[in-house]
């Protein structure tokens, strides 16, 4: 009897504890002698957006969806607790947010590398463009392409308890080290693995380094990061959330040789100096659930890895403009999203600090969708940008903008990773 009661408050205490190390241990194993022997920001607004709301939504997959393709319109550390609670992200203006994202500094990389929102995948087939490491033949695990509030993502349902999780390694023909400055951005469901439930899902970012080796038993190992709706860590950080809602959030992740930055939607979670190992050879996500517990909601999409930018100063002697790619707008509108704040931060403080400075604000997109209405968003996104440094007391006559829908590539249209490229505002100074 006194066994029983043992074990059962042994139990209680592992149920109410998820932010232990202790269940990614029972989690991941069987994953270990696996993982040690293996080596997009600017998706689409329309998929981020549309992706937003409840998990009450159908995942649609295995059960009677249609593999055809939908179509698209537009193209559109501390180390320390933080202790950190998110706060609300949508329905605020870019004003409002000024007020409130005080800590959200993050700015994407100007060149995409890899770019996959698995639009080109049929439903319940698994990507070309990611290598599967776990769930091996046999396992009762699946990861497949599906359907979720009219947008593709990739999904994982756990298998039984011993079972890997799934942990998917972008393909790259990568020789040596990664850029010194990159970043990583995905959009992820975050819920508890199923109502009520004290436990969440969880999404791994492994940036493995030469030696391809992670402890994966280890809460906050090097080279990841760890990303719930109850908590973020890395190597040294660690960050208490509230973030379980059931609903898509934008992940960005920002390296800068040792240093790891990384976001949920506006707030930072993890602020790292020591947090990688370099050289990084590979770049992996998983998804998993405490104790494998089983469920439809392990998803994720709009996976981008970019190369980071030359100082903007630099870009300004050398190229005379400066190419951004974290200047986002409403879905079809000339609305400035509070993603963009960073960026237009940084545009401003140039100006501020040299009076003779004057840019033209150009709109540019790819290829997709309409010309009859790119062309005419593009320019109002332009003047969305030009309105807002006005209203920062930047004088009118040093400011003009123009759009050029998709008139003026930078990159080739025929892939994701070059029409993600095309998708852009620069600044050319005049």
């Amino acid at each position: 009897m006194k066994t029983k009661l043992l074990l059962g408050g042994i139990l209680l205490f592992a149920g109410t504890s998820i932010c232990q190390a202790g269940w990614l241990g029972d989690t991941l194993e069987g994953a270990a002698k696996r993982i040690g022997n293996r080596a997009v920001n600017d998706a689409t607004n329309s998929t981020y957006d549309a992706a937003k709301g409840g998990v009450r939504d159908a995942v649609k997959g295995d059960k009677g969806t249609s593999s055809k393709q939908p179509t698209r319109k537009g193209s559109d550390p501390q180390r320390a607790n933080e202790n950190a609670t998110s706060p609300p992200t949508e329905g605020l203006s870019i004003e409002e947010a000024e007020q409130v994202y005080t800590k959200f500094d993050f700015i994407p990389g100007s060149k995409t590398i890899f770019f996959d929102d698995f639009s080109d995948t049929d439903v319940g087939e698994f990507p070309r463009k990611w290598t599967l490491e776990g769930p091996k033949p046999g396992s009762n695990n699946t990861v497949d392409v599906v359907e979720f509030q009219g947008k593709r993502f990739l999904r994982s349902v756990p298998g039984a308890k011993g079972q890997p999780p799934a942990t998917q390694y972008i393909r790259l023909n990568q020789k040596g080290d990664l850029p010194e400055k990159f970043t990583i951005e995905f959009d992820a469901l975050l819920a508890p693995v199923k109502e009520g439930s004290v436990y969440h899902l969880v999404y791994r970012l492994l940036l493995v380094p030469a030696d391809k080796k992670i402890d994966i038993f280890k809460w906050n190992a090097p080279n990841s990061v760890l990303f719930s709706g109850k908590e973020s860590s890395s190597a040294n950080t660690k960050t208490a959330l509230d973030l379980g809602d059931g609903k898509v959030h934008h992940f960005a992740v920002s390296v800068n040789g040792t240093f790891v930055k990384a976001y949920i939607d506006n707030q930072r979670v993890v602020n790292d100096p020591d947090g990688l190992k370099r050289p990084i050879k590979q770049i992996g996500l998983q998804m998993l659930t405490p104790n494998n517990f089983k469920t439809d909601k392990l998803l994720f999409s709009n996976f981008r890895l970019a190369e980071g930018g030359k100082d903007v100063k630099s870009a300004l002697d050398t190229d005379g403009k400066i190419i951004t790619h974290g200047i986002l707008f409403d879905t079809g509108k000339a609305t400035l999203k509070p993603e963009s704040l960073p960026t237009l931060k940084m545009i401003l403080a140039l100006l501020n600090d040299d009076p003779e400075l004057k840019f033209s604000i150009e709109g540019h997109t790819d290829s997709q969708g309409n010309k009859g209405i790119n062309q005419p968003l593009s320019e109002r996104r332009a003047e969305a940008v030009k309105s807002w440094l006005e209203g920062k007391g930047i004088e009118s006559s040093r400011l003009k903008s123009d759009g050029f829908g998709d008139s003026k590539p930078i990159d080739s249209n025929k892939s994701s990773e070059g029409r993600a490229n095309n998708r852009r505002v620069e600044f050319v100074k005049f």
